[in-house]
């Protein structure tokens, strides 16, 4: 029988944990240490490995019985893991409501689990302060959804009393279909009344199965006829804001323009542009237009992109402009910035020979890694997130033999590497769920950009404007509830290689970065950002998504609103451009058009 004593010394768990502790412990690890010992023809390690990617996300829920269908697990054996599983969340939910934040849909279906699998219908409120911390968890009815059972008395109590800020409802369906019926539909527009009435934020409603959910507010289910399943998150309103069917009338002198800019960019074989990422609202496709008229209503010596998501903008501004002022608030992409425009010193047949080792290293001899714990099989084939995993750590353990644009270079190549394999739609809300995921991974070097001058910066745009003068200041917010932070949660996780601890379906990280310009306030924030910039001209990219199918694409600042803000800075021109949107399955939205406002402050 496999036992840990059969184990080399240097891979025991015991000794590790008692080295170096939990944290440089793997999941299946901790697990062996539970065990303790393993069955004929499988060590302990690897009956651990098989029980966590059996049981996946849903090994909290672990039943003795689940257990028992293992070979090799008895009952004593079952009933220790399940017991230390109870304790731990026991304790866990004594915890408070201190540590229950609820920012997505996920978040709240994390908390009422217990409802998912129930036989009769369940409908659950969560209570909320204005920091979206649970403040009370209360089952309002047991039964079925009819108007003369639930009253809104029975919601909007509790939230009188506990002063909520906001409430999340969900309900369960035991038949398992998730479709809102036409008794969903009524308690809905029931609650929005009152709530209405009661002057309390009705966050969400949320249907829930046994294995699937399905927001009413924001679209995240996955269709019958698709395998990708839709996780929400982002900013939080209420359902009579998101409901809003009434498209602004925008009437404004729209200019033309002739695109006579163009630029081909050198392409390199075996080497990575920038461009070459799949990115949400990214303006390559955009660059002929955008520069025809920079070129024509703007001058100057000096550039700055402060909402510069794939760097694409950047990246032409170079070609006419002495210094470049680059920024954005995600880790992933300052990393690629400084890999691609950092002036460092590096070394090409170094990276380009570390590179081809990384493309050579037997998968068979590498073991499970944070990356492969969490995303393998989902976001990646298995072999391919367990060498994501190791180049990761071991460019973090190389560092101090690379120069700074070195380690930068490594992590953007590997990061370029990963985009091109997920098993996703483009961004990581969401992956698709199939049976077997292309496992074939494969890294280039990134192509660096040459630049005159360039100061680069991972902060709020509205503080960076605070210290910076440029010429030309490009601006390219967020349009709407999409939190890039989350919806590249993956890449900065990848980027910062801080191991934090992940939630839900989606395994995201606790948030951080929330953009204010995907919030209801982004009109403050905006009027706040154009208030403060010293620049001879204002260039800010929108476009016209106000009606879509989902909410969360549904855009946060009226075309007017800008347009108003803007000219109290100086004289306006607006231009616009016949443009196709992302769509990653929600959004249904015809005569989509691209605007651009140029300032002249």
């Amino acid at each position: 029988m496999g036992k840990l004593k059969d184990i080399p010394k240097i891979d025991r768990p015991r000794e590790r944990f008692l080295e170096k502790g939990s944290d440089a412990l793997s999941k299946s690890e901790l697990l062996a240490i539970l065990i303790g010992s393993g069955i004929k023809g499988k060590n302990v390690k690897q009956l651990s490995k098989q029980i966590i990617r059996k049981f996946g996300n849903k090994f909290l829920d672990i039943t003795v019985n689940d257990l028992l269908k293992i070979s090799g697990i008895g009952k004593a054996k079952a009933l220790q893991i399940v017991s230390a599983l109870s304790l731990v969340k026991r304790f866990y939910e004594e915890l408070g409501p201190k540590d229950k934040i609820v920012l997505s849909a996920q978040d709240a279906v994390s908390l009422t689990s217990e409802i998912r699998d129930k036989k009769k219908e369940y409908l659950v409120c969560l209570y909320l302060n204005a920091r979206n911390a649970l403040l009370k968890k209360e089952i309002i009815s047991i039964g079925t959804l009819d108007k003369s059972i639930i009253h809104p008395r029975e919601v909007f109590g509790p939230a009188v009393e506990l002063r909520a800020a906001g409430i999340v409802i969900l309900h369960n369906h035991p038949s398992g279909n998730i479709v809102p019926t036409k008794q969903d539909i009524e308690v809905v527009n029931k609650i929005l009344e009152a709530g209405k009435i009661m002057g309390v934020n009705v966050i969400d409603f949320i249907i829930v199965s046994e294995n699937d959910m399905h927001s009413i507010f924001i679209d995240i289910q996955a269709s019958e006829n698709k395998t990708t399943l839709y996780v929400s998150d982002g900013v939080q309103k209420s359902l009579f804001d998101l409901l809003e069917t009434e498209k602004p009338v925008y009437k404004i002198n729209v200019k033309k323009i002739k695109e006579n800019y163009f630029y081909i960019p050198q392409i390199k074989k075996n080497y990575v542009q920038l461009h070459n990422r799949r990115y949400i609202g990214s303006k390559h496709k955009l660059i002929k237009w955008i520069f025809s008229i920079i070129n024509k209503e703007c001058e100057g010596n000096s550039f700055a992109d402060i909402f510069a998501g794939t760097g694409v903008i950047s990246a032409i501004a170079a070609r006419h402009f002495k210094k470049i002022i680059l920024n954005d608030f995600l880790y992933s992409n300052y990393a690629i910035y400084q890999a691609f425009f950092g002036d460092g010193a590096w070394d090409k047949d170094k990276i380009n020979n570390i590179i081809k080792d990384y493309n050579n290293i037997p998968v068979e001899d590498l073991e499970d890694n944070y990356f492969s714990n969490f995303f393998g099989g989902k976001y990646f084939g298995y072999n391919s997130s367990k060498i994501i995993g190791f180049i990761r750590e071991n460019i973090e353990e190389n560092k101090k033999n690379l120069t700074n644009r070195e380690y930068y270079i490594l992590i953007a190549s590997l990061l370029y590497a990963v985009d091109k394999i997920a098993n996703t739609v483009g961004h990581y809300d969401a992956y698709f769920k199939k049976e077997h995921i292309n496992d074939y991974f494969f890294m280039k070097p990134i192509d660096p950009i040459k630049v005159n001058e360039i100061s680069i910066f991972k902060e709020d745009a509205n503080l960076l404007v605070r210290k910076i003068k440029a010429d030309v200041v490009y601006i390219d917010p967020p349009y709407n509830s999409r939190q890039y932070s989350r919806f590249y949660h993956v890449l900065e996780t990848l980027t910062k290689w801080d191991e934090p601890k992940l939630h839900g379906v989606a395994l995201k990280p606790d948030p951080e970065n929330i953009s204010d310009y995907c919030k209801s306030n982004a009109k403050t924030r905006f009027a706040e950002l154009v208030k403060d910039i010293d620049a001879r001209y204002l260039v800010i990219s929108y476009n016209n998504t106000y009606n879509p199918k989902s909410n969360s694409s549904k855009n946060k600042i009226p075309l007017e609103k800008i347009e108003k803000i803007l000219q109290e800075k100086g004289k306006t021109k607006v231009f616009e451009r016949n443009y196709r949107h992302f769509n990653a399955g929600n959004t249904n939205f015809n005569n989509h058009k691209e605007y651009l406002f140029v300032t002249k402050v």
